[in-house]
């Protein structure tokens, strides 16, 4: 009922020119079954693993550039190596294997 009355509020908001968007899930990281949860979205092992590709192949191409870009995408292949290094510490499975 709690749940009714929320998107009820929720949608009421939305018409009056507020904020009416659905409430935002927690973020989360299950170790368990290597899924990346964030927000209302989920993203699997193979996700992981090709953004961190994205990541690190764009910061590569963006430093032979001398682009600033560079830090951003090494700051997000840094984010994913903790992610792993958190899920093995942890007794998880490894998120991304390195090849």
């Amino acid at each position: 009922m709690a749940s009714n009355r929320e998107d009820l509020i929720r949608s009421l908001a939305g018409v009056m020119g507020m904020s009416g968007e659905a409430k935002k899930k927690d973020s989360h990281y299950d170790p368990s079954t290597g899924t990346l949860y964030c927000g209302s979205k989920l993203f699997s092992q193979n996700d992981i693993a090709e953004a961190k590709k994205f990541c690190e192949s764009n910061m590569k191409k963006m430093a032979s550039i001398g682009d600033n870009a560079a830090m951003y995408y090494e700051i997000a292949a840094c984010a994913v190596e903790l992610l792993e290094q958190d899920s093995v510490k942890n007794g998880g499975k490894v998120v991304v294997k390195d090849e």
